[in-house]
């Protein structure tokens, strides 16, 4: 398999460029102040304050950081722990009211929660196939 040629390598970094992007936009919302506080601002209908665009950010710069290595399973790795990530953010969502007012996000009803279902799965699933695929071509090639 040539360099960067993993699904999670081609697919994990527009991933990772979108969530800056995501982040940095939302500063132009929330600005910098009231860094956990829970404002009511809104990005594209999703609850965001400060706090909630460093998490993108941090997010984003981790899968671009980790997709662009040279091993795909690095890549794979990482597009697996973050979409395991959103799952259990979902999760901690969607079980109280309380859970992550430090994100700005209000229980189960929030928009943000079905955000993070549908980018965990697809993260998920993104890595699962990423690897599955990687493994089958070693071993095709007799290297593992």
């Amino acid at each position: 398999m040539a360099l960067g040629s993993s699904l999670a390598q081609r697919v994990g970094p527009i991933f990772g460029a979108f969530y800056v992007a995501i982040g940095i936009l939302g500063f132009f919302v929330t600005g910098f102040t009231g860094l956990t506080a829970n404002s009511g601002d809104k990005l594209l209908g999703f609850h965001i304050n400060p706090f909630h665009n460093l998490v993108h950010i941090g997010i984003g710069l981790f899968l671009l950081i980790m997709c662009l290595q040279k091993s795909a399973a690095a890549a794979e790795g990482a597009v697996m722990g973050v979409g395991l990530f959103y799952v259990v953010a979902f999760v901690i969502g969607v079980t109280a009211p309380d859970n992550l007012t430090i994100l700005s996000m209000s229980g189960e009803g929030d928009l943000e929660n079905f955000n993070h279902i549908v980018n965990g799965v697809a993260l998920l699933g993104i890595g699962l196939l990423s690897s599955g695929a990687t493994a089958a071509d070693m071993k095709k090639r007799g290297l593992a």
